[in-house]
């Protein structure tokens, strides 16, 4: 879409609307009478003369500097006042706009700091990469991405080795493909870190906490390995343990070398069955 072009020669003119031949341009500081320099072009290597001098059309090519505020004095050539204007800016100045949106619809912009503000809306065609630092990746891949962001692919991947003993999944603890030991040579009472793993055990016995004490996850699970040469109890405080699939209750005897499971079926009642249990 094509635009207006910007004047691309100042001109000025006295009361009459006659060319201001020889009439002076002061350019100051904006809201001071501290002279600001402008330049006869973009380029900002040559600048103005301060006043400058116009033409014998009134011209004179007054370029600003982007993001500065000036005042401009005009003079006739008998250096009197014509006008003063005050907060002149360069045109396009986009860090001196004062409209609540800026609308860009082509061209490229470089060597722009954005600070501060909003923006919503779609980032189309977008080249090169956001450090870290800045809110990015640092990356142009996915999986360099993932990387440098220390994330998992979603779905199957091989992203992730390990997870802690305490990870839940639906709420249920992850279990093991194996059951993990705690070895233990004096008695024991179960803890959380015994879900799941197998109670190896010499001397002392294995104590199961009232609910009231340590409120165990329904489907708690644990073993009792009797690694010694004499008997060790099971045994069941103030809740209910159950010997599976007899009315049998109360604290169970493991023999030497036997082995024994337990799990939490309600609140305050376990079941336990076993090799060597009675």
């Amino acid at each position: 879409m094509a635009t207006i072009s910007p004047v691309p020669k100042l001109q000025f003119f006295d009361q009459n609307g006659n060319p201001l031949a020889g009439g002076k341009v002061y350019t100051y500081e904006a809201g001071t009478t501290n002279l600001r320099t402008t330049y006869t072009t973009a380029a900002e290597t040559t600048p103005n003369t301060n006043p400058i001098t116009l033409d014998a059309s009134g011209q004179a090519d007054i370029f600003l500097q982007a993001g500065l505020g000036y005042k401009f004095l005009l003079q006739n050539s008998l250096l009197t006042e014509i006008w003063t204007v005050d907060n002149v800016t360069a045109a396009g100045t986009m860090s001196l706009q004062n409209a609540s949106a800026v609308a860009i619809t082509g061209g490229t912009m470089s060597g722009v700091t954005i600070t501060g503000g909003s923006f919503a809306g779609n980032a189309l065609n977008v080249t090169g990469v956001v450090a870290l630092a800045n809110g990015g990746t640092g990356q142009t891949t996915a999986a360099a991405a993932r990387t440098a962001l220390g994330a998992a692919a979603a779905g199957a991947n091989t992203d992730i080795t390990s997870v802690a003993a305490s990870t839940t999944i639906n709420g249920h603890v992850i279990g093991y493909l194996n059951i993990p030991p705690n070895v233990k040579t004096g008695a024991h009472v179960v803890a959380a870190a015994d879900a799941g793993h197998c109670i190896d055990i010499t001397t002392g016995g294995v104590t199961i906490p009232a609910n009231a004490t340590l409120a165990l996850a329904i489907g708690f699970t644990f073993s009792v390995y009797n690694n010694s040469g004499s008997s060790q109890t099971i045994a069941i405080t103030t809740d209910t343990m159950r010997l599976a699939g007899t009315s049998t209750t109360g604290t169970r005897t493991l023999a030497q070398r036997g082995w024994a499971t337990a799990r939490k079926v309600a609140a305050t009642e376990w079941v336990i069955t076993g090799a060597g249990l009675s």
